[in-house]
């Protein structure tokens, strides 16, 4: 470390002086050259409290010549028995995400045996193309905690240690996303036909040979997409989460062939796309403008509020 940004970064930071004497050299140094000071209370002028540890912690993570990215990841583990053997398990097997989900279900004690007997044999596990699937412990710890959110959001009983811990974590993780993906899609479907049935024609518009039109489905929302080469596929769980309602402008000469799309937010147009994403025209512009103040701005009659 040179002594110029040093002497920089201790008129700004001056327990920096204290972390060089007790030798966290490496997170001064980060602290100096690429971090700011987020992850220490300089309130403090104990060795642990300016770290945000606890104080039996100290030592062992001087041991380890702890970086700022050590100390923020170990940070998040405040209050876990057995954090440092999880830490010292991570650091081995370069894990570094996903973790703190899967301790919601379970010790660590559990984890690390699980996740170890686990990789014993998955990791010489192929995809369906050849590569290895699992080349790193990271990528198995990763579908361990995707899997576990899937049971999760399925109501699955998570105290059960059939559902934690299945002998064959790979098919388990396959079988149970299929099957939230069948749930999943018929949620959406539902929610989604429910958007559209709450504004009851609404926003029903039509002028000089123009008119809104509702998507029935959310495959007439995909296909739109697909026809004009834009991305408002990709919006159908908005609208079935309410976040927006996607609407589409179309010729009444030729109801049937995608024009323009609408994206609604409560009562503002976010925006109108054509073909390729293109903006809209005099014409297109002038519609919207009047549906807008006629429809999607009106009030709501005194029965529908």
């Amino acid at each position: 470390m040179q002594a110029l940004p040093f002497l920089a970064a201790y008129l700004e930071h001056p327990r920096l002086e204290h972390l060089v004497k007790t030798g966290f050299y490496h997170i001064v140094s980060d602290m100096v050259y690429r971090h700011t000071s987020d992850c220490l209370d300089e309130t403090q002028d104990r060795t642990h409290r300016i770290l945000r540890i606890a104080a039996e912690d100290t030592e062992f993570l001087r041991k380890l010549d702890a970086n700022v990215d050590m100390l923020k990841a170990f940070q998040g583990y405040a209050g876990l028995k057995d954090r440092q053997r999880l830490f010292l398990w991570q650091l081995k097997h370069k894990v570094k995400q996903n973790i703190p989900p899967i301790l919601k279900h379970m010790t660590v004690h559990k984890f690390i045996r699980y996740i170890k007997s686990q990789y014993a044999f998955l990791r010489l596990r192929k995809t369906p193309h050849g590569p290895l699937r699992y080349k790193e412990m990271q990528d198995l710890v990763t579908e361990y905690r995707d899997y576990l959110d899937m049971c999760r959001r399925m109501g699955y009983n998570m105290k059960n240690s059939f559902v934690l811990y299945p002998k064959d974590l790979q098919k388990s993780h396959d079988k149970t996303a299929r099957r939230y993906e069948q749930k999943k899609d018929t949620l959406t479907k539902r929610d989604f036909a429910a958007v559209y049935q709450q504004l009851s024609g609404r926003l029903d518009f039509e002028k000089d040979g123009l008119k809104i039109v509702y998507p029935a489905t959310p495959d007439d929302i995909v296909a739109e997409g697909n026809a004009l080469h834009h991305c408002v596929g990709s919006y159908v769980e908005r609208v079935a989460e309410e976040e927006c309602i996607i609407l589409f402008l179309r010729r009444c000469a030729d109801e049937c062939k995608p024009f323009y799309t609408i994206e609604v937010r409560g009562q503002e147009v976010v925006q109108v796309r054509g073909a390729g994403n293109c903006g809209m025209t005099p014409e297109v512009k002038a519609f919207v403008a009047e549906w807008k103040q006629r429809a999607l701005c009106a009030p709501l009659p005194a029965a529908a509020a």
